[in-house]
């Protein structure tokens, strides 16, 4: 399964196919996407997509910091 499809059949857990998403409250939408990118992944070695994210931020910024000589 792709990373999509996987993706979309934990979304279908909250959403059923076919469902109005402009009958929910962006409050709603945000608790569904707050829940999911807490949820721990494989693909991740079982870190959530939230501390993936942390992570690269932080090398980012790691790396871009600049030193004077």
């Amino acid at each position: 399964m792709t990373n999509i499809g996987a993706s979309n059949g934990l979304l279908r857990q909250y959403f059923p196919k076919g469902s109005d998403l402009s009958v929910h409250t962006a409050a709603d939408l945000q608790r569904v996407a707050d829940i999911l990118n807490d949820r721990p992944r494989k693909r991740h070695g079982f870190r959530t997509p939230n501390e993936v994210m942390t992570s690269l931020i932080e090398e980012d910024i790691n790396r871009s910091v600049a030193t004077i000589s």
